[in-house]
Protein backbone atom coordinates (compact mmCIF):
# COMPACT_ATOMS: atom_id res chain seq x y z
CA UNK A 1 0.00 0.00 0.00
CA UNK A 2 2.77 2.21 0.45
CA UNK A 3 5.13 1.87 -2.23
CA UNK A 4 1.56 2.75 -4.18
CA UNK A 5 0.36 5.52 -2.81
CA UNK A 6 4.70 7.06 -2.60
CA UNK A 7 4.47 5.61 -6.85
CA UNK A 8 1.39 7.66 -7.53
CA UNK A 9 2.09 10.64 -5.78
CA UNK A 10 5.08 10.81 -7.75
CA UNK A 11 3.73 10.20 -11.14
CA UNK A 12 1.12 13.09 -10.05
CA UNK A 13 3.38 15.18 -9.19
CA UNK A 14 5.32 14.67 -12.67
CA UNK A 15 2.64 14.97 -14.84
CA UNK A 16 1.17 18.29 -12.94
CA UNK A 17 5.12 19.87 -12.90
CA UNK A 18 4.61 19.16 -16.98
CA UNK A 19 1.39 20.74 -17.04
CA UNK A 20 2.34 24.21 -15.35
CA UNK A 21 5.84 24.18 -17.07
CA UNK A 22 5.04 26.39 -20.01
CA UNK A 23 2.68 28.50 -17.50
CA UNK A 24 5.53 29.02 -15.20
CA UNK A 25 7.69 30.05 -18.04
CA UNK A 26 5.41 32.22 -20.14
CA UNK A 27 7.21 35.21 -19.04
CA UNK A 28 10.75 34.06 -20.65
CA UNK A 29 9.64 31.32 -22.95
CA UNK A 30 5.96 33.09 -24.87
CA UNK A 31 7.41 35.35 -27.61
CA UNK A 32 10.46 33.03 -28.38
CA UNK A 33 7.77 30.63 -28.93
CA UNK A 34 5.43 33.01 -30.98
CA UNK A 35 2.81 33.95 -28.34
CA UNK A 36 1.74 36.76 -26.14
CA UNK A 37 1.88 35.73 -22.38
CA UNK A 38 -1.89 36.55 -22.33
CA UNK A 39 -2.57 33.27 -24.80
CA UNK A 40 -1.67 31.02 -22.38
CA UNK A 41 -5.24 30.46 -21.53
CA UNK A 42 -5.12 28.45 -24.94
CA UNK A 43 -2.16 26.53 -23.95
CA UNK A 44 -4.28 25.31 -20.92
CA UNK A 45 -7.44 24.57 -23.15
CA UNK A 46 -5.42 22.98 -25.45
CA UNK A 47 -4.22 20.87 -22.77
CA UNK A 48 -6.86 19.72 -20.92
CA UNK A 49 -9.81 19.45 -23.84
CA UNK A 50 -6.98 16.30 -24.66
CA UNK A 51 -7.62 15.24 -20.82
CA UNK A 52 -10.80 15.26 -20.81
CA UNK A 53 -10.70 12.90 -23.97
CA UNK A 54 -8.40 10.63 -22.33
CA UNK A 55 -10.21 10.55 -18.44
CA UNK A 56 -13.30 9.91 -20.36
CA UNK A 57 -11.92 6.80 -22.61
CA UNK A 58 -9.46 5.60 -20.18
CA UNK A 59 -11.40 2.54 -19.33
CA UNK A 60 -10.78 0.78 -22.19
CA UNK A 61 -6.88 1.28 -22.03
CA UNK A 62 -6.90 0.35 -18.26
CA UNK A 63 -8.57 -2.81 -18.57
CA UNK A 64 -6.33 -4.32 -21.85
CA UNK A 65 -2.39 -2.43 -20.58
CA UNK A 66 -3.30 -2.69 -16.72
CA UNK A 67 -2.61 0.94 -14.59
CA UNK A 68 1.08 0.80 -14.29
CA UNK A 69 1.43 0.40 -17.92
CA UNK A 70 -1.19 3.33 -18.68
CA UNK A 71 0.98 5.50 -15.77
CA UNK A 72 4.37 4.95 -18.13
CA UNK A 73 2.32 5.99 -21.16
CA UNK A 74 1.28 9.40 -19.38
CA UNK A 75 4.88 10.21 -18.34
CA UNK A 76 6.38 9.00 -21.59
CA UNK A 77 4.31 11.47 -23.28
CA UNK A 78 4.57 14.04 -20.88
CA UNK A 79 8.88 13.51 -21.87
CA UNK A 80 8.43 13.71 -25.61
CA UNK A 81 5.95 16.83 -25.16
CA UNK A 82 8.90 18.55 -23.35
CA UNK A 83 10.90 17.77 -26.51
CA UNK A 84 8.50 19.07 -28.92
CA UNK A 85 8.13 22.65 -27.18
CA UNK A 86 11.80 22.73 -27.55
CA UNK A 87 12.58 21.88 -30.93
CA UNK A 88 8.94 22.85 -32.40
CA UNK A 89 8.44 26.33 -31.66
CA UNK A 90 4.68 27.32 -31.47
CA UNK A 91 3.16 24.16 -33.52
CA UNK A 92 5.20 22.18 -31.21
CA UNK A 93 3.97 23.99 -28.32
CA UNK A 94 0.52 23.46 -29.47
CA UNK A 95 1.03 19.14 -29.95
CA UNK A 96 3.17 19.08 -26.86
CA UNK A 97 0.48 20.70 -24.67
CA UNK A 98 -2.17 17.92 -25.99
CA UNK A 99 0.56 15.34 -25.36
CA UNK A 100 0.98 16.14 -21.40
CA UNK A 101 -3.13 16.36 -21.52
CA UNK A 102 -3.37 12.91 -22.77
CA UNK A 103 -0.93 11.72 -20.28
CA UNK A 104 -2.47 13.82 -17.54
CA UNK A 105 -5.94 12.49 -18.11
CA UNK A 106 -4.67 8.84 -17.89
CA UNK A 107 -2.61 9.45 -14.27
CA UNK A 108 -5.63 9.77 -12.06
CA UNK A 109 -7.72 6.80 -13.43
CA UNK A 110 -4.76 4.28 -13.15
CA UNK A 111 -3.91 5.39 -9.78
CA UNK A 112 -7.77 5.79 -8.55
CA UNK A 113 -8.09 1.93 -10.07
CA UNK A 114 -4.93 0.57 -7.87
CA UNK A 115 -5.82 2.95 -4.65
CA UNK A 116 -9.86 2.08 -4.64
CA UNK A 117 -8.45 -1.68 -4.52
CA UNK A 118 -5.92 -1.18 -1.23
CA UNK A 119 -8.00 1.46 0.55
CA UNK A 120 -10.29 0.51 3.21
CA UNK A 121 -13.42 2.37 3.59
CA UNK A 122 -12.57 4.20 6.98
CA UNK A 123 -9.25 6.28 5.66
CA UNK A 124 -10.46 6.78 1.37
CA UNK A 125 -10.41 10.47 1.65
CA UNK A 126 -7.08 10.62 3.58
CA UNK A 127 -5.18 7.97 1.37
CA UNK A 128 -6.86 9.96 -2.06
CA UNK A 129 -6.43 13.20 -0.36
CA UNK A 130 -2.85 12.26 0.58
CA UNK A 131 -2.32 10.93 -3.46
CA UNK A 132 -3.46 14.09 -5.02
CA UNK A 133 -0.83 16.44 -2.93
CA UNK A 134 0.53 15.68 -5.85
CA UNK A 135 -0.71 18.66 -7.58
CA UNK A 136 0.39 20.98 -5.23
CA UNK A 137 3.46 18.85 -5.47
CA UNK A 138 4.06 19.24 -9.03
CA UNK A 139 3.07 22.75 -8.98
CA UNK A 140 5.26 24.28 -6.36
CA UNK A 141 8.47 22.66 -7.83
CA UNK A 142 7.52 24.37 -11.26
CA UNK A 143 7.39 27.55 -9.15
CA UNK A 144 10.11 26.89 -7.07
CA UNK A 145 12.74 25.29 -9.51
CA UNK A 146 11.74 26.27 -13.12
CA UNK A 147 12.29 30.04 -13.12
CA UNK A 148 15.97 29.85 -11.47
CA UNK A 149 16.77 27.12 -13.36
CA UNK A 150 15.60 28.82 -16.55
CA UNK A 151 18.18 31.89 -15.96
CA UNK A 152 21.17 29.25 -15.65
CA UNK A 153 20.07 27.27 -18.67
CA UNK A 154 17.82 28.75 -20.36
CA UNK A 155 14.25 27.94 -20.05
CA UNK A 156 14.37 25.43 -23.00
CA UNK A 157 16.92 24.08 -19.95
CA UNK A 158 14.27 24.00 -17.70
CA UNK A 159 12.18 22.13 -20.53
CA UNK A 160 14.68 19.54 -20.96
CA UNK A 161 15.37 18.59 -16.92
CA UNK A 162 11.34 18.16 -16.94
CA UNK A 163 11.29 15.60 -19.78
CA UNK A 164 14.47 13.71 -18.37
CA UNK A 165 13.13 13.43 -14.80
CA UNK A 166 9.40 12.41 -16.76
CA UNK A 167 11.50 10.15 -19.00
CA UNK A 168 13.42 8.12 -15.66
CA UNK A 169 10.20 8.03 -14.08
CA UNK A 170 8.63 6.19 -16.89
CA UNK A 171 10.88 3.57 -17.18
CA UNK A 172 10.90 2.76 -13.06
CA UNK A 173 7.33 2.44 -12.97
CA UNK A 174 7.88 -1.08 -14.90
CA UNK A 175 8.78 -2.05 -11.41
CA UNK A 176 5.09 -2.11 -10.54
CA UNK A 177 3.61 -4.36 -13.78
CA UNK A 178 3.45 -7.68 -11.62
CA UNK A 179 1.42 -6.05 -8.85
CA UNK A 180 -0.58 -3.19 -10.55
CA UNK A 181 -1.70 -5.11 -13.58
CA UNK A 182 -2.09 -8.21 -12.73
CA UNK A 183 -6.09 -8.36 -13.47
CA UNK A 184 -5.49 -6.78 -16.70
CA UNK A 185 -7.32 -8.74 -19.87
CA UNK A 186 -4.12 -8.36 -22.16
CA UNK A 187 -6.80 -9.39 -25.11
CA UNK A 188 -9.74 -7.01 -24.17
CA UNK A 189 -10.13 -4.50 -26.83
CA UNK A 190 -9.97 -1.19 -26.11
CA UNK A 191 -12.82 0.46 -28.17
CA UNK A 192 -15.27 -1.69 -26.22
CA UNK A 193 -13.84 -0.10 -23.15
CA UNK A 194 -13.92 3.42 -24.27
CA UNK A 195 -17.29 5.70 -22.88
CA UNK A 196 -16.89 3.76 -19.12
CA UNK A 197 -17.00 7.36 -17.64
CA UNK A 198 -19.97 8.25 -19.83
CA UNK A 199 -21.91 4.85 -18.27
CA UNK A 200 -20.33 5.76 -15.32
CA UNK A 201 -21.92 9.25 -15.39
CA UNK A 202 -25.16 8.37 -16.27
CA UNK A 203 -25.88 5.42 -14.17
CA UNK A 204 -24.45 5.79 -10.36
CA UNK A 205 -26.19 8.30 -8.17
CA UNK A 206 -24.66 11.74 -7.09
CA UNK A 207 -21.95 11.09 -10.15
CA UNK A 208 -23.13 13.98 -12.24
CA UNK A 209 -23.73 16.35 -9.39
CA UNK A 210 -20.16 15.65 -8.60
CA UNK A 211 -18.62 15.95 -11.69
CA UNK A 212 -20.63 19.54 -12.24
CA UNK A 213 -19.12 20.40 -9.38
CA UNK A 214 -15.51 19.80 -10.45
CA UNK A 215 -15.59 21.67 -13.41
CA UNK A 216 -16.56 24.37 -11.20
CA UNK A 217 -13.77 24.42 -9.12
CA UNK A 218 -11.24 23.39 -11.53
CA UNK A 219 -11.30 26.17 -13.96
CA UNK A 220 -10.42 28.65 -10.89
CA UNK A 221 -7.77 26.29 -9.43
CA UNK A 222 -5.79 26.16 -12.84
CA UNK A 223 -6.34 29.71 -13.58
CA UNK A 224 -4.41 30.74 -10.66
CA UNK A 225 -2.05 28.27 -10.90
CA UNK A 226 -1.11 29.25 -14.72
CA UNK A 227 -1.43 32.61 -14.24
CA UNK A 228 -0.08 33.70 -10.52
CA UNK A 229 3.32 34.45 -12.03
CA UNK A 230 2.19 36.19 -15.11
CA UNK A 231 0.12 38.29 -12.88
CA UNK A 232 2.65 39.16 -10.51
CA UNK A 233 5.41 39.89 -12.96
CA UNK A 234 3.24 41.62 -15.50
CA UNK A 235 0.84 43.61 -13.68
CA UNK A 236 2.60 43.57 -10.33
CA UNK A 237 5.55 44.57 -11.26
CA UNK A 238 7.44 41.38 -9.25
CA UNK A 239 10.31 39.66 -10.77
CA UNK A 240 9.79 36.04 -12.55
CA UNK A 241 11.98 34.93 -9.32
CA UNK A 242 10.06 36.34 -6.64
CA UNK A 243 6.92 35.47 -8.80
CA UNK A 244 7.85 31.85 -9.26
CA UNK A 245 8.45 31.80 -5.22
CA UNK A 246 5.09 32.84 -4.33
CA UNK A 247 3.53 30.57 -6.68
CA UNK A 248 5.31 28.07 -5.36
CA UNK A 249 4.27 29.21 -1.61
CA UNK A 250 0.65 29.46 -2.90
CA UNK A 251 1.08 25.80 -4.00
CA UNK A 252 2.77 23.69 -1.46
CA UNK A 253 0.07 24.81 1.51
CA UNK A 254 -2.00 23.16 -0.48
CA UNK A 255 -0.14 20.15 -0.02
CA UNK A 256 -0.82 20.04 3.91
CA UNK A 257 -4.42 21.87 2.93
CA UNK A 258 -4.84 18.72 0.83
CA UNK A 259 -4.64 16.29 3.73
CA UNK A 260 -6.64 18.24 6.15
CA UNK A 261 -9.72 18.33 3.72
CA UNK A 262 -9.17 14.53 3.88
CA UNK A 263 -9.00 14.53 7.72
CA UNK A 264 -11.83 16.80 7.88
CA UNK A 265 -13.81 15.09 5.88
CA UNK A 266 -13.54 12.01 7.28
CA UNK A 267 -14.48 13.33 10.42
CA UNK A 268 -17.79 15.30 9.30
CA UNK A 269 -18.14 11.61 7.47
CA UNK A 270 -19.16 13.84 4.32
CA UNK A 271 -16.95 14.67 1.31
CA UNK A 272 -19.85 16.80 -0.16
CA UNK A 273 -20.36 19.16 2.98
CA UNK A 274 -16.82 19.67 2.95
CA UNK A 275 -16.44 20.37 -1.03
CA UNK A 276 -19.04 23.27 -0.07
CA UNK A 277 -16.89 24.90 2.42
CA UNK A 278 -13.61 24.81 -0.57
CA UNK A 279 -15.76 26.59 -2.57
CA UNK A 280 -17.15 28.96 -0.40
CA UNK A 281 -13.76 29.88 0.75
CA UNK A 282 -11.82 29.74 -2.82
CA UNK A 283 -14.91 32.26 -3.97
CA UNK A 284 -14.40 34.92 -0.79
CA UNK A 285 -10.58 34.55 -1.86
CA UNK A 286 -10.40 35.26 -5.64
CA UNK A 287 -13.40 38.19 -5.21
CA UNK A 288 -11.05 39.76 -2.60
CA UNK A 289 -7.75 39.54 -4.79
CA UNK A 290 -8.32 42.95 -7.11
CA UNK A 291 -7.98 44.70 -3.85
CA UNK A 292 -5.23 43.11 -2.48
CA UNK A 293 -2.88 43.20 -5.80
CA UNK A 294 -3.05 46.96 -5.23
CA UNK A 295 -1.98 46.94 -1.69
CA UNK A 296 0.99 45.77 0.33
CA UNK A 297 2.88 42.40 -0.72
CA UNK A 298 2.17 40.96 2.40
CA UNK A 299 -1.61 40.72 2.64
CA UNK A 300 -1.50 39.49 -1.64
CA UNK A 301 0.64 36.51 -0.36
CA UNK A 302 -1.06 35.77 2.91
CA UNK A 303 -4.10 35.45 0.57
CA UNK A 304 -2.63 33.97 -2.24
CA UNK A 305 -1.63 31.06 0.18
CA UNK A 306 -4.83 30.61 1.07
CA UNK A 307 -6.31 30.93 -2.19
CA UNK A 308 -4.12 27.81 -2.22
CA UNK A 309 -5.30 25.81 0.55
CA UNK A 310 -8.73 25.81 -0.96
CA UNK A 311 -8.55 26.42 -4.41
CA UNK A 312 -5.98 23.54 -4.46
CA UNK A 313 -7.37 21.57 -1.70
CA UNK A 314 -10.66 19.74 -3.11
CA UNK A 315 -9.25 17.14 -5.66
CA UNK A 316 -7.92 14.03 -3.45
CA UNK A 317 -12.01 14.62 -2.05
CA UNK A 318 -13.46 14.32 -5.52
CA UNK A 319 -11.83 11.25 -6.27
CA UNK A 320 -12.27 9.93 -2.92
CA UNK A 321 -16.34 10.36 -3.57
CA UNK A 322 -16.04 8.92 -7.05
CA UNK A 323 -14.67 5.94 -5.92
CA UNK A 324 -17.30 5.76 -3.37
CA UNK A 325 -20.06 6.36 -5.41
CA UNK A 326 -18.45 3.68 -8.37
CA UNK A 327 -19.83 0.29 -9.03
CA UNK A 328 -17.75 -1.74 -7.54
CA UNK A 329 -14.28 -2.94 -9.67
CA UNK A 330 -15.16 0.14 -11.49
CA UNK A 331 -13.52 3.25 -9.61
CA UNK A 332 -11.22 4.02 -12.68
CA UNK A 333 -14.47 4.47 -14.83
CA UNK A 334 -16.07 6.59 -12.01
CA UNK A 335 -12.52 8.85 -11.83
CA UNK A 336 -12.63 9.04 -15.52
CA UNK A 337 -16.19 10.35 -16.07
CA UNK A 338 -15.89 12.59 -13.20
CA UNK A 339 -12.22 14.08 -14.18
CA UNK A 340 -13.18 14.28 -17.66
CA UNK A 341 -15.83 16.88 -17.06
CA UNK A 342 -13.42 18.79 -14.29
CA UNK A 343 -11.15 18.86 -17.26
CA UNK A 344 -13.52 20.71 -19.62
CA UNK A 345 -14.40 22.91 -16.92
CA UNK A 346 -10.82 23.84 -17.05
CA UNK A 347 -10.88 24.56 -21.10
CA UNK A 348 -13.42 26.46 -20.31
CA UNK A 349 -12.34 28.77 -17.11
CA UNK A 350 -8.41 29.53 -18.16
CA UNK A 351 -9.47 30.71 -21.90
CA UNK A 352 -12.50 32.30 -20.34
CA UNK A 353 -9.85 34.16 -18.04
CA UNK A 354 -7.53 35.02 -20.81
CA UNK A 355 -10.67 36.68 -22.38
CA UNK A 356 -11.43 38.37 -19.67
CA UNK A 357 -7.68 39.76 -19.21
CA UNK A 358 -7.81 41.02 -22.93
CA UNK A 359 -10.93 42.68 -22.43
CA UNK A 360 -9.98 44.37 -18.84
CA UNK A 361 -6.57 44.52 -19.05
CA UNK A 362 -5.68 43.24 -15.70
CA UNK A 363 -5.47 39.34 -14.48
CA UNK A 364 -6.49 39.81 -10.63
CA UNK A 365 -9.78 41.24 -12.02
CA UNK A 366 -10.00 38.55 -14.29
CA UNK A 367 -9.26 36.65 -11.17
CA UNK A 368 -12.72 38.18 -9.15
CA UNK A 369 -15.04 37.56 -11.95
CA UNK A 370 -14.02 33.89 -12.68
CA UNK A 371 -14.48 33.50 -8.38
CA UNK A 372 -18.00 32.81 -9.27
CA UNK A 373 -17.68 29.46 -10.67
CA UNK A 374 -16.35 27.80 -6.82
CA UNK A 375 -19.13 29.64 -5.79
CA UNK A 376 -21.99 27.26 -8.01
CA UNK A 377 -20.24 24.69 -7.21
CA UNK A 378 -20.67 25.38 -3.37
CA UNK A 379 -24.11 25.18 -3.73
CA UNK A 380 -24.82 22.27 -5.59
CA UNK A 381 -22.28 20.61 -2.96
CA UNK A 382 -24.51 21.85 -0.48
CA UNK A 383 -27.73 20.52 -2.07
CA UNK A 384 -26.31 17.25 -2.50
CA UNK A 385 -25.30 16.61 1.00
CA UNK A 386 -28.57 17.35 2.20
CA UNK A 387 -30.04 15.68 -0.26
CA UNK A 388 -28.28 12.41 0.82
CA UNK A 389 -28.70 12.96 4.54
Amino acid sequence: MGAALAATTGAQSLATLAVFTLPVLAPLAARDIGAEPHWLGWQVACTYAAASAASMFSGGVLRRLGPARCTQIALSAGALACLLIILAGLAGAVLGSFLIGMGYGLTNPSASQVLARLTPAARRNRVFAIKQTGVPIGGALAGAILPGLAGLVGWQGAVLAVGLAMAAAAFGCGAFWPHWDSEREPGFPIGAGAGGGIVALRTRPGLAALAVISACFSGFQLALGSYIVTMLVEEGGWTPVAAGFVSSASQAVGIGARIAWGVVADWWRSGMKTLAAIGVCTCLGGALLPAALAGPGTPLVALLCLLGTCAAGWNGLLLAEAARMAAPGKAGDAAGGVLSVAFAGVVVGPSLFGAAVAVTHSYAMAFGMLAVFPGIGALIAWRSALRSR
